[in-house]
């Protein structure tokens, strides 16, 4: 019996050696999802010598297109919503029917998204122009710290346009 307890004692003392190594390593976890954009507080300060009017400026376009993004997102929320309510009456023509006013939903995003980048374009000079096309492109070239791939590097909005997806 002694001996007994002195073994599960001694097993669980080597448990948790191994498992505050464990809690020691990042993992898949979050991380600050900010890469080397810093977050929205210097948003689009990677394209170089912006002006403070055309900081103003693109602001100015962030924001509204934000407000438009949030509307279609909370259209989408609602379209899925009503899918999934669908689906389990088995009424295929309506199930059809939202899965396409949810597609024109999300092309109107995409539209939206590529008319917003042009607007942001518009107002930088040529050289400004050629660094946002070639440094600002993709959803954040999975640069940014966010979930996955192991030390809480991920899919994050790091190095992505300044412009927000």
């Amino acid at each position: 019996m002694k001996h007994l307890k002195i073994g599960t004692i001694g097993m669980l003392f080597i448990a948790m050696l191994f498992s505050v190594n464990t809690f020691a390593q990042r993992g898949n976890g979050y991380g600050n999802r900010q890469g080397n954009n810093n977050g929205q507080s210097s948003f689009c300060s990677n394209i170089p010598n912006l002006t403070a009017d055309q900081q103003t400026k693109i602001t100015n376009l962030r924001t509204a297109h934000w407000k438009q993004k949030q509307t279609n997102q909370n259209l989408l929320a609602v379209k899925n919503a009503n899918l999934q309510t669908l689906r389990s009456t088995g009424d295929i023509n309506a199930i059809n029917k939202t899965i396409d006013e949810m597609s024109v939903i999300r092309t109107n995003m995409q539209k939206n998204r590529e008319k917003h980048f042009q607007a942001i374009r518009s107002i930088l000079n040529a050289d400004q122009q050629v660094y946002f096309d070639n440094f600002n492109r993709g959803n954040g070239n999975c640069q940014g710290k966010g979930r996955g791939r192991g030390n809480g590097q991920g899919y994050g909005r790091g190095n992505g346009r300044c412009g927000g997806r």
